[in-house]
């Protein structure tokens, strides 16, 4: 006979003992069926917010609010707020959001837009939202208070006589979980 056939011939006598050999080893096995089920995600939404007729001028002054309008200038110190509120839907177990204002941006840069700061707060009620809302807000009317400030001690002479174009603003709410 010739080596290659011999060798063809012992390879498969190899693997016929391997085969029959591994039948002669056990294992013990056991299985169980674990039932599935339905998998259903939570919300966290904002309604269109509510917001009064423009913007506020220097509500904070002792002197009456006035309403700022296309004609107004504002100096340093100046604060703008608006308020709206909107409904949240916070729907989860373990959900927890942060409430921020997001794309404040002015359509283009100058000294004045570099020394104006927009800013939120919001609260539930007469309750400051504290850091973060669970789903014990769903459903909650949300008050934001959202001011443009004209940042007075760092306001230099540059700044006068400058247009700023505020864009539409934001209110995002951002699940976080940790």
């Amino acid at each position: 006979m010739k080596k290659s056939t011999k060798g063809a011939l012992a390879a498969s006598a190899a693997g016929i003992l391997l085969l029959g050999g591994a039948g002669s080893l056990a294992y013990w096995d056991a299985q169980q069926t674990v039932d599935g089920g339905d998998i259903v995600s939570g919300r966290l939404e904002l309604t269109a917010p509510s917001c009064g007729t423009g913007w506020t001028l220097d509500a904070g002054e002792q002197l009456p609010s006035t309403v700022f309008t296309a004609g107004s200038k504002l100096v340093p110190g100046d604060v703008l707020t608006k308020v709206c509120t909107f409904v949240i839907t916070a729907q989860g177990d373990h959900l927890r959001a942060e409430l921020d204002v997001t794309d404040a941006d002015f359509s283009s840069t100058n000294v004045l837009t570099d020394q104006l700061a927009v800013d939120a707060s919001f609260a539930i009620g007469a309750t400051p939202i504290p850091a973060e809302i669970t789903e014990a807000n769903d459903g909650n009317v949300v008050t934001a208070t959202i001011t443009v400030t004209f940042d007075g001690p760092a306001a230099t002479n540059l700044s006068q006589n400058q247009t700023a174009t505020l864009d539409a603003i934001t209110i995002a709410a951002t699940q976080v979980h940790g």
